[in-house]
């Protein structure tokens, strides 16, 4: 191989090249010992992170956990903007306690796994269809279960404007969502056929209710038949909430009766009317599929999907109502009480769309399961 030759020049180099040749050779020998310095999005997402952090009171145990929070955040928070500029939403995302969270963790930490349908079937004995004036015929066979469309609900319905629902709860890191939607239920038919509102136990269920599995999950239905056996449910005073599993019924308490019921009943399954028809009576307990980004990130409005129908979470639905429009053709909504806590959602709730065209299981499966107790 010939041997190559370097020719130097000796013509004094321009002023303005030597200065940038210096240039590049101090900027080469700074940038390997220099921290990197952050730029303008990345400064923002971090500032509004350590915001975040104070607003939740949230802190980690390590730098690197604050680091990997960071990144869970910051991905959150623009998956989170991309959506609400999409066109035609018909809610809005936001931040919530959970935004440090990736949805496999949330799913994990605030679900519980899907009831088997065979588990499902087996009770489905109990099931009777609702309407106003009550439960019908609870003997009809499963097969021969109708409503009745002359005894339609009314336009609108809100329990809380009566003074039946309690204030949102937090489940905590406890999959015990199926006792929250239960206590719901009971407070709110004891306010209405006895005119008070008491805050009932769902650690005396997570403890004591041998039918349900408490963190691991359980369902409404079964914690109604445990209190109906049991002869009541005590106050959550007087049995405090811990969010914690494992620990051994405190049975001195399981005469403590603040509300008592005489039973239950299973609202016809895939039928809204008839879910309307109960609800118009009281307060009423139903698993949906509480999975995705978007639902994690509910802030407001009416939520339209996405979801299916794998049941792995329960919550209450305490009325419904119509968004107002010109034409009178707003979305209708189911109005559903969370136990995730206020700083999630819409105040701890979330309007789910109702009577949803083709789909009469409704909008993740409200209508499949629901059920309410008998005072």
């Amino acid at each position: 191989m010939a041997e190559s030759t370097v020719f130097f020049s000796t013509r004094p180099l321009p002023c303005l090249l030597l200065f940038l040749l210096l240039a590049v050779f101090l900027h080469g020998c700074s940038s390997a010992t220099a921290p990197r310095r952050m730029v303008g999005d990345e400064a923002t997402m971090t500032e509004r992170f350590q915001r975040w952090k104070s607003e939740h009171n949230r802190s980690y145990a390590t730098a690197e956990e604050e680091r990997r929070r960071l990144r869970v955040y910051a991905r959150n928070v623009r998956y989170i903007e991309a959506t609400n500029a999409a066109a035609g939403l018909t809610y809005e995302l936001g931040e919530t306690a959970y935004t440090d969270l990736t949805n496999d963790e949330f799913m994990a930490m605030y679900t519980a796994p899907p009831l088997s349908s065979a588990d499902d079937d087996a009770a489905a004995a109990a099931m009777v269809i609702t309407t106003r004036a009550g439960p019908v015929d609870d003997h009809l066979p499963q097969a021969q279960v109708y409503f009745n469309l002359s005894a339609g609900s009314p336009a609108s319905v809100d329990w809380r404007a009566s003074g039946a629902v309690t204030e949102v709860k937090d489940q905590g890191r406890c999959g015990s969502c199926w006792a929250f939607s239960t206590v719901a239920v009971v407070e709110g038919i004891q306010k209405i056929r006895k005119g008070k509102l008491v805050s009932l136990s769902e650690q005396e269920l997570v403890d004591c209710d041998t039918l349900d599995s408490g963190c691991d999950g359980g369902v409404s239905y079964r914690a109604l038949e445990w209190i109906t056996s049991n002869g009541g449910i005590t106050t959550r005073d007087d049995y405090p909430y811990t969010g914690k599993a494992g620990a051994a019924c405190d049975r001195a308490k399981l005469g403590h009766h603040a509300a008592t019921i005489t039973g239950l009943r299973r609202v016809a399954t895939r039928s809204e009317a008839s879910l309307a028809n109960a609800v118009a009576g009281q307060p009423v307990a139903v698993s949906i599929e509480a999975g995705g980004d978007n639902f994690q990130h509910y802030r407001k409005g009416v939520y339209d999907g996405p979801c299916g129908t794998r049941l792995n979470h329960g919550v209450t639905v305490v009325g419904y109502g119509q968004e107002a429009a010109a034409d009178g053709g707003g979305d209708r909504y189911w109005i559903v009480k969370n136990s995730w806590g206020k700083s999630w959602g819409d105040q701890g709730y979330i309007k789910m769309k109702k009577d949803v065209a083709g789909k009469p299981e409704g909008l993740c499966g409200i209508a499949i399961r629901p059920s309410f107790p008998l005072m």
